[in-house]
């Protein structure tokens, strides 16, 4: 297996988690900035260089979001 399908499977398995835990989507929300906030503090651990990089996924991931809303698909 691929570190791609690693990280993948892990994914999958925490959202699982996440609703066996917590059945209403109204409350992930919380959950989502948590993680975004771990991110970019790993980002920025790493490398300062490393800050303005996760920024730019943070625009691109915007992109994704409002794409979602307009067409209703990832």
């Amino acid at each position: 297996m691929s570190n791609d399908d690693d990280l993948r499977d892990l994914l999958t398995e925490t959202a699982q988690e996440i609703k066996r835990l917590s059945s209403n989507p109204s409350t992930w929300q919380h959950w989502l900035v948590y993680l975004m906030k771990e991110l970019e503090q790993q980002a920025t651990n790493a490398s300062p260089m490393d800050s303005s990089l996760y920024r730019e996924m943070l625009d691109s991931l915007m992109d994704s979001l409002r794409s979602r809303f307009k067409t209703g698909s990832w």
